[in-house]
């Protein structure tokens, strides 16, 4: 399992921060492989595990906002990929994100530390720009 982690201080008050992260339609302004479908309304029942199989997408995947604790988890069942942020209050201006990552062994380390770099710096910009 590898482990990636990344504190930074940006500058918006924690609530504010977690309220920006925590929006799910926010996901693609941070989440640098991350992007937003346009879904329909349609009669009858759709197979959507097997279109997210197609896409590579994860069905099963969770996303938790705790907003007591200004605490964002994700991953998937069986502890093979996910991760959490962490909001805390720095000054009245500031907080500090922490942001962390697991993924399985035989991930691309390249290419998760890539991502895992974009989205820090995609929250950085996101979050100083407040």
């Amino acid at each position: 399992m590898a482990d990636l982690e990344k504190s930074i201080t940006v500058t918006v008050g924690a609530d504010a921060a977690f309220d920006i992260l925590s929006d799910p339609l926010r996901l693609p302004d941070y989440v640098a492989t991350m992007r937003l479908e346009d879904s329909i309304a349609v009669e009858g029942e759709l197979d959507l595990d097997a279109e997210l199989e197609e896409r590579d997408g994860a069905a099963e995947a969770g996303f938790l906002a705790d907003s007591r604790a200004r605490r964002l988890e994700w991953g998937r069942p069986g502890a093979d990929y996910g991760g959490s942020i962490t909001v805390a209050e720095g000054t009245t201006r500031t907080s500090t994100v922490k942001i962390q990552l697991r993924t399985r062994d035989e991930a691309d380390p390249v290419a998760v530390q890539r991502v895992f770099d974009e989205t820090v710096t995609n929250i950085r910009r996101l979050l100083s720009a407040r």
